[in-house]
This record gives C-alpha cells, sequence and structure tokens, in this order.
C-alpha cells in the first residue's frame, strides 16, 4: 500500500470523528445556554409585580419596553401584588360572557297592516 493510502485511512476517520464531536460539543453548549437564559428569565419579577397587566399588548404601563424581559431583573419601580387583598373569584358556571352587560334580542319587525 502507499503511504498515501495509508494516510488517509488514517486522516479521514478522524477528520469525521472531529466533524461529529464538534457538532455534539456545539449542541452541548446552546443546550447549556438555553438552561442558563432560563434560569435568568424565570427571575424576572414583572409577573409578580402589581403594575403588571398581563395583557399580550401592554404587559407594563410604567416600564413597556422593558417588561417581562432580562432587562427587568432589577426594576426600580417593583411593588409586590397582594394577593390577599384580591376578592375570591366566582364560580364559573357555563361559558362566561365575553360582554359586560347582557345583550337584548331586537324585537320582531312590525306586520303590515291589512
Amino acid at each position: 500500500m502507499p503511504p498515501t493510502e495509508i494516510v488517509l485511512a488514517v486522516v479521514v476517520p478522524l477528520g469525521i470523528w472531529a466533524v461529529v464531536l464538534a457538532f455534539v460539543l456545539a449542541v452541548l453548549l446552546a443546550v447549556n445556554d438555553g438552561v442558563g437564559r432560563l434560569r435568568r428569565l424565570h427571575q424576572v419579577p414583572c409577573f409578580r409585580c402589581r403594575y403588571y397587566t398581563g395583557s399580550a399588548y401592554l404587559k407594563c404601563p410604567v416600564h413597556p419596553l422593558t417588561a417581562a424581559s432580562e432587562a427587568a431583573l432589577h426594576c426600580r419601580d417593583y411593588e409586590t401584588r397582594d394577593f390577599s387583598a384580591l376578592p375570591p373569584s366566582p364560580p364559573q358556571q357555563g361559558k362566561p360572557s365575553p360582554l359586560p352587560y347582557p345583550l337584548r334580542r331586537p324585537s320582531p319587525p312590525p306586520s303590515p297592516g291589512i
């Protein structure tokens, strides 16, 4: 066997294993980075703040640009929401009405006089 074939027989499998190990290492580092980011985001106090609205359009009226993000970790205006002051919610029966008032049914049209 010529020396070039011996070199190729050794270098190619080593190169393949190096690429596979680099890919596995990159995936593990990405997972580790994602777990670290999730841990930081779970420390965001916005969801326990009295100013947090829970709306998708305006999460916080005090700091709307940084609400529920890593920038809100050290919010100066954070105030704990007092959950004990909330009245107990009434039990739901059936589908709740999305309107704050009941709908009136339209009256039937007047019958033509004969």
